[in-house]
């Protein structure tokens, strides 16, 4: 029972917390270059990760869909199959569950660190609002990075599955190619980039909150990195399967 009402109060702290943030949107022109500097930082920690993993994956896609088919489908399907589940699920839940385990963890340990060193109380008495100055440019940037992180992933993701086509699978480069033009429509990228901007917004606003509400104390950093990264990681999972009813299904 104690762990009900505990979720419901959490779930309405957070419900008030975003509807703050939305409305301190209005200040974002006013504080555009912090969120160009959390642009950059966000992609610059994020980037690199995400291309390496994406390469593995786009590798490890190509050798399972091959062994899964091998006797049923042609081997051109491969990179229609790999292309389709890139740009419909595997790109934006690789790059959610990215953001949920670097980016969230960054964010909340700096303003927990903030807060338990009464830096955010500081802002306050000066009169500056920390959700217009701490939150929402980092909520701004992820939202406008993301994108372009996501693409980058699913580009990343299909180059490693077009590698290992070729060099172990015996797939032409033309094969390939023609596979991944079968059944591809626009609706596919945007319906996953859609989906990655949910996640970024999620993620960097529960990042936010759990860093904002930290109470004081040493361990206070560490639980709120902890409470960070699970949260994001298992609202990005439960986010992906509404967006994808809703975009795909429905």
């Amino acid at each position: 029972m104690n762990y009900l009402k505990s979720f419901t109060l959490t779930t309405g702290e957070i419900t008030l917390f975003i509807l703050r943030v939305l409305k301190s949107f209005r200040m974002a022109f006013k504080n555009w270059k912090l969120i160009v500097y959390h642009m950059f930082e966000i992609s610059q920690e994020s980037i690199l990760i995400l291309v390496f993993a994406s390469l593995f994956m786009g590798m490890v896609s190509a050798y399972q869909i091959a062994y899964q088919m091998r006797d049923v489908l042609p081997m051109l399907y491969v990179s229609t199959i790999v292309t389709q589940a890139v740009l419909i699920e595997i790109g934006p839940i690789i790059t959610g569950i990215g953001f949920s385990g670097k980016v969230s963890s960054q964010i909340s340990a700096e303003l927990s660190s903030m807060k338990v060193t009464d830096q955010i109380d500081a802002l306050e008495v000066m009169s500056i609002d920390p959700i217009e100055y701490l939150v929402m440019p980092r909520v701004a940037a992820a939202v406008l990075i993301i994108p372009f992180l996501t693409l980058i992933t699913e580009f990343s993701i299909v180059f490693g599955s077009y590698l290992i086509s070729i060099a172990a699978l015996d797939i032409t480069s033309n094969m390939f190619i023609e596979g991944s033009k079968k059944n591809f429509e626009m609706f596919q990228v945007f319906g996953g980039l859609i989906k990655s901007l949910m996640f970024g917004f999620f993620t960097v606003i529960l990042s936010c909150y759990f860093g904002i509400t930290a109470k004081t104390g040493a361990k206070a950093v560490g639980r709120a990195t902890t409470l960070s990264v699970t949260v994001s990681a298992i609202a990005v999972v439960v986010l992906d399967y509404i967006f994808t009813r809703m975009l795909f299904l429905w």
